[in-house]
């Protein structure tokens, strides 16, 4: 039987879902993903398959598909466990953000259907940018469509607390626990003040990002030595 998958990918269903980026067919922070679906699982219902099952099939496709640069996606659902691999493209240019004008509720979990957030997307693009900075009610800046947000702001480097409505992503949580980003809330008036800042996201590791925008950042010596910090913590490893 054939699933059903919708324009992204997806299948047709409501479930949670991991996107990993892998290197010559090896997952990047695979342990890490894991912990956090069997949390969203756990609190969400959804009985996930048994790890050597979930092995298995990773093992499988990342054989038959491999890649310099990969993205391997699992999707977790109701009596479903589909998972795909496919190329992905390096990001090498830093990226440009709006801000969307609507206040975003945060996603406690990674779930589909994603298209809520791949519409953000597509409307900052519309616009000449790549994705927009999300503020909460009380006009906390949060995280983009698809990414958490890290600033350097007077000195420090700091990314929006889980409670202003942000997803725990895995990059953004390896740069708080071994690169030394603090943690609290941004608000949309400090924006003026921010020196530098990056994209973190599975896929993207760190983005510099250019401008907001009107307002160029900057890319400079900080900026480089937090990148480099954040991706020696992401080694790929093989599924064994």
């Amino acid at each position: 039987m054939t699933l059903e998958l919708d324009s992204y990918g997806f299948p047709v269903a409501t479930g949670i879902f991991e996107t990993i980026k892998t290197v010559d067919g090896r997952p990047i922070a695979l342990a890490r993903h894991m912990r956090r679906a069997l949390t969203s699982a756990a609190e969400l219902g959804i009985e996930l398959p048994d790890e050597e099952s979930i092995r298995e099939a990773l093992s499988e496709i990342l054989t038959s598909q491999k890649f310099t640069a990969g993205r391997l996606r699992l999707c977790f659902a109701e009596d479903l466990f589909h998972v795909s691999h496919e190329e992905y493209e390096e990001l090498t240019e830093a990226s440009n953000l709006n801000f969307y004008s609507e206040t975003v509720l945060g996603l406690i979990h990674k779930k589909f259907p994603y298209d809520d957030r791949f519409s953000i997307i597509k409307s900052a693009r519309d616009e000449g940018f790549d994705d927009s900075i999300l503020f909460n009610a009380k006009n906390e800046i949060t995280e983009t469509a698809v990414s958490n947000l890290v600033f350097r702001i007077a000195g420090v480097w700091v990314t929006p607390p889980i409670t202003s409505g942000v997803l725990p992503g895995i990059v953004r949580a390896i740069a708080i626990e071994e690169c030394g980003v603090s943690v609290r809330p941004i608000h949309i008036s400090e924006i003026p003040e921010i020196q530098c800042g990056f994209l973190l996201s599975s896929l993207r590791i760190a983005q510099p990002i250019a401008f907001i925008g009107d307002m160029k950042l900057e890319i400079g010596e900080s900026s480089r030595e937090l990148e480099a910090q954040i991706r020696a913590q992401l080694q790929p490893v093989s599924v064994g």
